[in-house]
């Protein structure tokens, strides 16, 4: 309940740029959480978030799920759910090089996907360490230890994904602007409403 509420408030967050109070002109710059990272800073924050993927990933392969000691469909659902963390890495690091060759705002959403699939794969696994039923006392503090460990890189996650949901947004009004006005005919002049 608390991270679903946790996670509505975040969309709402990210949202509040989206919809401008077209009532008053803006005093300062249009939407001041929003940032189009330039080519340096760019650079820096993929090698860091690859970086990062890289110490997950060695996280994760730290955490050994087949001794939890689980039943059969227990040790089914973590294992299914730890290989997609590990497959969302991939992903997301697959995406971070495509980026690092040149970027674009497709490129970009695609990356903001994978990191998106990462953190709800993250989420399952979690979820699925939290509600073993282990047979042995051991085997409940290993659980919850690696649930803490998942928790962990969840949270770390949050950060550069919110930096880079704003990148986006930022590099897609450029976009948008740089079309609108490519769609100006000068010969005409603008309609006023």
């Amino acid at each position: 309940m608390i991270r679903q509420l946790a996670i509505t408030a975040f969309a709402l967050f990210i949202a509040v740029p989206a919809f401008p109070d077209i009532g008053h002109a803006p005093t300062g710059p249009a939407y001041p959480a929003l940032h189009l990272m330039n080519n340096t800073e760019f650079a820096l924050f993929l090698k860091r978030l690859d970086v990062d993927a890289v110490r997950w990933k060695l996280q994760l392969s730290h955490e050994d799920v087949r001794s939890l000691g689980l039943d059969r469909q227990e040790t089914e659902e973590v294992e299914k759910s730890y290989d997609e963390c590990l497959q969302s890495l991939d992903n997301t690091r697959e995406e971070i090089q495509k980026l690092s060759q040149k970027q674009t705002l497709k490129l970009d959403f695609l990356l903001l996907v994978d990191v998106n699939d990462l953190a709800r794969s993250l989420d399952g696994l979690n979820r699925d360490l939290a509600n073993v039923t282990p047979g042995e006392n051991t085997s409940a503090q290993k659980s919850l230890g690696y649930a803490r460990e998942v928790l962990g890189i969840d949270a770390a996650l949050a950060p550069p994904t919110a930096e880079f949901q704003h990148h986006i947004l930022a590099f897609a009004a450029v976009i948008d602007a740089t079309l609108d006005q490519a769609g100006q005919d000068p010969a005409q002049p603008e309609l006023q409403n």
